[in-house]
């Protein structure tokens, strides 16, 4: 996991060096970025609610989450030092960490975790078990429920550059190890799927 870290951090900190901010630092287009902002929007009544965002990078969700909802409360935690620096100075009002999940502790509670795009790095070997165990400790931090996103298998045309994983595995995933409370929503919107989690 090591290699896959900082081959992703090298990733980011380039996109961001070339862009400086905005969706591309995340590989996103405006577009990508908005449908699935506002989908992972729908996982509930997010007025005054503490909300995680795991792999948050310039921490472009938070304006439009608070356009949305009143009184969020917001901490975007990423592994890229960079762009949490560019996150703290542009949302002063928010909370921001540069901290791995994987490797150190981290036990607040949040009453929902999101995540998006983050399972679409085509850098991450065994990209699957990468996106549940990370699901796994994002759940384990809400007390209300997840909701994350990635690129369904099921596509006509592959990019060499995304990672695409089973919705089934997935969805057989959630249930059986976190909650039976799961919604799916399959090629909402392209090929992409979200999933909600609840306690």
């Amino acid at each position: 996991m090591k290699k896959n870290k900082s081959n992703i951090i090298e990733n980011y900190q380039k996109l961001f060096s070339e862009h400086g901010e905005g969706p591309e630092v995340a590989q996103y287009s405006l577009e990508g970025q908005r449908f699935r902002f506002e989908k992972l929007s729908e996982i509930g009544q997010l007025n005054k609610c503490r909300i995680l965002e795991i792999g948050c990078g310039i921490g472009d969700l938070l304006p439009y989450l608070n356009k949305k909802f009143n009184g969020i409360n917001y901490t975007g935690i990423d592994i890229v030092p960079e762009l949490i620096n560019y996150a703290k100075n542009k949302y002063p009002n928010a909370a921001f960490q540069c901290i791995d999940l994987l490797e150190e502790p981290f036990d607040e509670k949040f009453d929902y975790v999101l995540i998006s795009g983050m399972f679409n790095n085509s850098e991450i070997t065994d990209g699957t078990n990468f996106l549940l165990n990370m699901v796994s400790l994002g759940f384990g931090l809400c007390k209300k429920g997840i909701g994350f996103n990635f690129t369904s298998k099921h596509v006509n045309h592959i990019d060499s550059g995304m990672a695409y994983h089973d919705p089934i595995e997935v969805l057989k995933f959630c249930i059986e190890k976190l909650s039976k409370k799961v919604i799916i929503s399959h090629h909402y919107e392209r090929c992409d799927v979200s999933v909600f989690v609840y306690r």
